[in-house]
């Protein structure tokens, strides 16, 4: 075997350890990430939790704080069925009706390319 071939396997052998060495460090990094963002996570609840009940914890475990929570995003909407549909559709063959005039607005906007006279009254 020449010099040639047997430099050539020793820098195959240190790029070897080196990308063995790389891949051990990301591993590491790696997992270090998973913590500080679980730590991260944990905080920014723990924030939102004391933003949200104006500093009512230390009196509430953590099963009640969640349900406040959970029911302090929660909006209230009416279902489908629910909305009175007073506004139809002028268009021929549109069956469709709404319940604001608004929605029908925009319905005639996106659906029929219709603009309202308050538009072009309004665009200089």
């Amino acid at each position: 075997m020449s010099e040639s071939e047997s430099e050539k396997q020793d820098a195959q052998k240190d790029y070897y350890k080196e990308a063995v060495k790389l891949y051990y460090y990301n591993c590491i990094l790696y997992n270090h990430l998973e913590k500080v963002m679980t730590e991260r996570n944990d905080l920014k609840t723990k924030v939102l939790k004391y933003e949200l009940l104006g500093g009512e914890l230390a009196q509430l475990d953590d099963e009640e704080i969640m349900n406040q929570l959970e029911d302090r995003k929660k909006k209230s909407r009416r279902s489908a069925a629910d909305i009175d549909r007073q506004f139809f559709c002028s268009f021929n063959n549109c069956k469709k009706a709404y319940g604001t005039e608004a929605s029908l607005t925009q319905h005639q906007k996106l659906k029929h390319g219709q603009n309202s006279g308050m538009d072009a009254y309004f665009r200089i």
